[in-house]
């Protein structure tokens, strides 16, 4: 089985190392398997909110199980990790059978999570497997003050927020920690300013972040950019994180986009299995590629003018602010399903802080 080495601060273990690598040749290494579309909640900014595709059903075991197949003969080996997500992918009834599968191929499982489900036993079933946790959360939980914008991040109120609460102590007293165990905090205009604060609760209560960008695969307007913050203001945030990071003895945090700290994995190294069978190059990416039912659908997912696109973008071909960016081998230009959502593959990454860092 493939290890995890400790990364507390921010190094990375073996499953993470995908969010840190410099540049590789292009290949399927990861997957993302959509298992459900239930969910309790509705979240603003969340991509299956935004497309109407909650709670139109769930994965069959036998399908699942099916994209491993397809995968890893198209590739002549298993693939490396295999994200889980929903809808809320704890509601999954196959869950367990399907972890198990995967574990037995020597495939990582990451589960991406509300943990508005999970239960004591279920959470050291996982703890004792492995299995990589990235809850959800947007506040610091030491300040009541922050529960009403926790709940409104949910799309839901305060009796949910004290159960996500809950839910992260579930998973604590199981034994989670950083590296196993992180909150993903989804980063709008709303709730910019509690960022630091929430970031400094996680060192606090040795739980890893990830901060993500708000993606969108969709034609981009001036909705999006009333929710999604401008680089100036990350820039902002990102200064005060760095300052959080000094405060507990770490070193400040190489940035790359669109996790702030991490590049984005899936790049041209992964594919998106949706329960009604399409394939899409990412969560946020909205382009079907192929379905599992064609003839060669990998192939066909990698033949796409879309992954094409991206495996001959370059630096001297990519718009500004990308072009110049010193850590373009790190972060390929940023989310490419957002950029792709402006109309131009080949631009740059319109969110991007880091010329107003340097």
């Amino acid at each position: 089985m493939k290890e995890y080495r400790p990364c507390a601060g921010g190094i990375p273990t073996t499953i993470d190392m995908r969010y840190q690598e410099a540049l590789q040749s292009a290949g399927l290494r990861y997957g993302i398997v959509e298992v459900t579309t239930r969910c309790q909640c509705a979240c603003p900014g969340c991509y299956m909110v935004r497309r109407d595709s909650l709670n139109k059903g769930d994965m069959s075991l036998e399908q699942a199980v099916c994209v491993l197949d397809l995968c890893r003969d198209y590739c002549g080996a298993e693939l490396e990790t295999m994200d889980l997500l929903g809808g809320e992918p704890l509601l999954w009834p196959c869950l367990q059978e399907f972890i198990e599968e995967l574990l037995r191929r020597e495939i990582l499982p990451w589960i991406f999570t509300n943990m508005l489900a999970i239960t004591p036993e279920l959470a050291q079933w996982l703890y004792d497997r492995n299995v990589h946790i990235t809850g959800k959360l947007n506040i610091n939980p030491s300040d009541p003050l922050q529960y009403p914008l926790q709940g409104k991040m949910l799309g839901r109120g305060t009796r949910v927020v004290n159960r996500l609460l809950a839910a992260i102590k579930i998973f604590q007293n199981v034994g989670y920690r950083d590296p196993l165990f992180r909150l993903q905090n989804l980063i709008r205009r709303q709730n910019l300013a509690y960022v630091p604060d929430y970031y400094r609760w996680c060192l606090e209560q040795g739980i890893g972040t990830d901060l993500e960008l708000m993606g969108s695969g969709e034609p981009i307007g001036p909705d999006y950019w009333q929710v999604a913050p401008t680089p100036q203001q990350l820039a902002v945030m990102i200064r005060k994180i760095q300052s959080v990071r000094i405060e507990f003895g770490l070193d400040e945090a190489e940035v790359l986009m669109p996790h702030v700290f991490g590049s984005c994995p899936f790049y041209d190294k992964g594919l998106y299995f949706a329960v009604d069978g399409h394939i899409r190059a990412c969560s946020n990416s909205t382009v079907e590629l192929a379905r599992i039912t064609d003839p060669d659908p990998i192939r066909k997912a990698y033949e796409s003018p879309l992954i094409c696109n991206r495996l001959v973008l370059s630096q001297e071909t990519v718009g500004e602010p990308c072009a110049s960016c010193s850590r373009w081998n790190q972060c390929r230009g940023g989310c490419r399903a957002t950029v792709e959502g402006t109309g131009d593959p080949f631009g740059g990454y319109p969110l991007c802080p880091v010329p107003f860092l340097d």
